[in-house]
């Protein structure tokens, strides 16, 4: 199998190295280390025409998965004592230490347990310091491969309030080495309020940085989004209207969790682990995501990534703000409460479906690292020319039933197209979520067949039902063998857009439109301030902060950021191309 390989890539270099103690065939190539165990060396010339035999055991490193390489002094021997005859003192006769070393040892992924990493250490003899230096020199060289995209410098954002109130020492003691470790400057800003992120990145010369990262949870990360498209937008002309057209950023950002959810990167992931998030992003993984543009009326309001929510989980995280001091088991508690409550809101729930080639929620696809689907999705939006459209007519005379808004209203107009439907009565919940929303308490996620990438949302509409039909659906979201979606009472759609309109409209909430931001000189580019509503309608729980205005209207958009991130991995995949396990191992958590 090696020769095969050996014989489809190019042999940079050879040489037979001492590696796990003893002598082995070392090759070189663009992309691969592959190494062959030999019982004694035939020489030490370093030959490129050697080819491996394929009866010996053989091992392969993947360059894409190597952190860095470094020379290594080795451990010189204990010194041994000569008693002489005469009656001198005892002398220590040893080796002569050399500055000089002929040893270096490469850092590289080690997945340690499902979805987990950290990293080992493999270690190469050579036989003299020359050779050592050609191939530090060389593998450095490969390493800087601009096909790879590999930060070396970075703006790190860390929330010192959020979660536990870790986020410091997450970085510092974890995340911090490892940067370090890879050669990449990270200069760190820790938060000293509400919206700080985003005013730091309006003013930041984001030229001089190859990604954001933020250390926090999904709010901390829905900030920082929200600063980067803003900013994006408006460098671009784009306004940020009615069912615009958003542009899309060259940075990419990265998110090491410290929340009290980590929906995001857990989706990302399939972990909330700070090494690992940390390591993905050492070796520039990126990741396109989408997002789902909100609007109150026709006014855009944010950009958010995971679920909006109202009814059950709007509620639910309207009682757990009162509840902070309590840290992550305040969802749970204001769950209990908000189950115990059964409350139902009535409205008119109208949606744009996708094609059937965008399949639906309950095919059981997962969306894993290398997704076929996203991949084609994010294809096929590079292919479609951006093609501003037309100012619609406003004639509605012909709906077949009537609708709940102003017969001039463009959002109006656009729900009477063709392939709108629509959902009137009494909901629990109506989940709109744009990733599967995985966390500890949903390991599957809220919408396990929902894809990072092919620009739909997942809408989840729970009717008016009773607490014990309520608490059936509720004890199945974290049961992977179980269908979640399987009830009278739960529709559940495949989507490009959505409108909620509640039945009667709360008292309005416009006043502190187009405020200026604070400390940044900006206007709000189109941002939305909101009020109180009545007790007769929910919240919105957007990416885990309040939208009191009931009334909303959401726009997805396939892929429009890149993230620091693989994905999650198929376990039967995650121990291909390892580093043999004998390898000496560093975990981080230590």
């Amino acid at each position: 199998m090696m020769a095969s390989a050996l014989e489809d890539n190019e042999v940079l270099m050879y040489s037979v190295l001492e590696y796990e103690k003893r002598p082995a065939h070392i090759y070189l190539t663009s992309t691969y280390i592959f190494i062959e165990n030999s019982a004694r060396p035939s020489s030490h010339d370093n030959t490129l025409d050697a080819r491996p035999s394929s009866s010996l055991k053989n091992h392969v490193i993947d360059l894409r998965e190597v952190i860095t390489v470094r020379g290594e002094h080795r451990s010189p021997p204990k010194p041994r004592k000569f008693i002489l005859s005469s009656p001198r003192k005892p002398s220590l006769l040893q080796e002569d230490k050399s500055p000089e070393t002929n040893t270096f040892s490469i850092f590289m992924i080690n997945r340690v347990a499902k979805h987990r990493w950290r990293h080992k250490v493999c270690q190469f003899v050579c036989r003299d310091y020359g050779t050592c230096q050609l191939w530090i020199t060389k593998l450095l060289e490969l390493l800087q491969n601009p096909e790879w995209q590999r930060p070396k410098r970075l703006l790190v954002f860390i929330n010192p309030f959020g979660g536990k109130r870790k986020g410091v020492k997450i970085f510092n003691e974890k995340v911090r080495p490892l940067f370090e470790l890879a050669g990449i400057y990270s200069e760190v800003i820790i938060t000293k309020r509400q919206y700080h992120a985003r005013d730091v990145i309006y003013e930041y010369d984001l030229q001089t940085v190859d990604g954001l990262v933020c250390v926090g949870g999904d709010g901390t990360f829905s900030e920082l989004l929200n600063g980067l498209l803003d900013r994006v937008n408006s460098e671009g002309g784009v306004e940020q209207t009615f069912r615009h057209t958003p542009k899309s950023s060259a940075l990419r950002i990265g998110i090491i969790p410290a929340g009290s959810t980590d929906a995001i990167v857990y989706s990302l992931v399939g972990i909330n682990d700070p090494v690992t998030s940390a390591l993905q992003i050492i070796l520039g993984d990126s990741l396109g995501m989408d997002v789902t543009a909100l609007y109150k009326k026709e006014q855009f309001v944010k950009y958010t990534v995971s679920m909006s929510s109202y009814g059950y989980y709007g509620d639910l995280l309207k009682e757990s703000e009162t509840l902070r001091w309590m840290g992550p088991k305040r969802y749970t508690w204001s769950g209990f409460k908000t189950f115990l409550a059964n409350k139902a809101y009535e409205g008119e729930v109208s949606f744009l479906l996708a094609s059937e080639e965008d399949s639906h929620p309950r095919d059981q696809t997962v969306c894993y690292s290398g997704c076929e689907k996203c991949r084609k999705s994010a294809m096929e939006g590079q292919q479609v020319v951006s093609v501003k459209e037309p100012q619609p007519e406003f004639d509605l005379g012909g709906a077949s039933e009537p609708i709940l808004f102003s017969a001039v209203s463009k959002r109006a107009s656009f729900m009477m197209k063709d392939g709108w439907h629509h959902v009137k009565g009494r909901f629990s919940a109506i989940n709109l979520v744009t990733i599967s929303c995985r966390c500890d308490l949903t390991p599957i996620g809220m919408s396990p067949a929902s894809h990072l990438g092919d620009g739909c949302m997942d809408l989840i509409l729970i009717q008016d039902c009773s607490r014990l039909q309520y608490l059936r659906h509720l004890v199945r979201i974290p049961d992977s063998k179980s269908d979640q979606f399987d009830f009278d009472f739960i529709q559940v759609y495949r989507v490009k857009e959505f409108s909620f309109q509640p039945i009667t409209e709360p008292e309005d909430a416009d006043e502190g439109e187009g405020q200026e931001r604070g400390g940044c000189g900006r206007r709000k580019a189109g941002h939305t301030q909101m009020k109180n509503s009545s007790s007769a309608h929910s919240v919105w729980n957007c990416d885990g902060e309040l939208l009191d205005y009931p009334s909303l209207y959401a726009h997805v958009h396939c892929q429009l950021i890149k993230l620091f991130a693989r994905g999650v991995e198929e376990c039967n995949k995650e121990d291909s191309m390892q580093c043999p396990a004998c390898c000496s191992a560093y975990d981080s958590d230590k």
